[in-house]
Formats: C-alpha cells, structure tokens, sequence
C-alpha cells in the first residue's frame, strides 16, 4: 500500500539531489538478508547509510532533511 508512494518520494528526490539508491524486492535472496540484518518487521523500509531510517511511507521533509546531509 504505501510502497508507490515510497518509491514515488525517493525517485523525485533523486532528480533533485545526487544519492546512490535501489529498490529491493523484501522477497529477494538479498532482500532476505536485509530483512534480517536490520530485523525488518514491515515494508517498505528505508535504509541510510547501513540503518533503518523510516518504516513504511517518510514524511517528505525528513526524507529530503535524510538525503541532505
């Protein structure tokens, strides 16, 4: 449910500051890992610089605030 959204906020971020970013599917090999490395309990998950930074759909503002730093 709050997924398009997600990526919708992160991919207009992208086109206005420069961050690596990539979408993982949590049903993925690798998503599997992820999720139990940071113990992932709902998705989306937003993961910044090897930490869980928001669950579920950012608040625009602390999302930009996330990728200004």
């Amino acid at each position: 449910m709050y997924c398009g959204p997600t990526k919708a906020i992160w991919h207009d971020l992208k086109k206005k500051y420069k961050f690596e970013y990539e979408e993982i599917d949590a049903e993925s090999p690798e998503g599997q890992k992820l999720v139990q490395k940071f113990s992932i309990m709902a998705v989306p998950a937003t993961i910044i610089d090897n930490k869980v930074e928001f669950i579920g759909l950012p608040n625009r503002a602390k999302a930009e605030q996330a990728v200004e730093e």
